[in-house]
């Protein structure tokens, strides 16, 4: 899913968030929370890191950083909306 949203951002965006806030409510409804995004945000950027090696670079991270948190945005956004 992450590979799919990474090519996603740009020109895709609205589809994108559209995606995202269904996989939210999906989400929802295997009991994830809000408060467990940040722990799984830490564990694919750890995961990420250890498959890149010394290649990742802290720009990288900062990138990594900001897309998890753009698309866990929607996601979270996702519980409070009724569909």
């Amino acid at each position: 899913m992450v590979d799919k949203a990474l090519g996603m951002l740009g020109p895709d965006i609205e589809l994108l968030t559209e995606i995202l806030l269904d996989l939210g409510q999906k989400h929802v409804a295997y009991g994830v929370k809000p408060e467990y995004f940040p722990s799984m945000g830490r564990a694919l950027i750890y995961a990420v890191k250890q498959n890149l090696n010394l290649t990742f670079t802290d720009e990288m991270k900062d990138a990594w950083v900001e897309v998890y948190g753009a698309l866990s945005y929607d996601m979270i956004r996702a519980q409070k909306i009724k569909r």
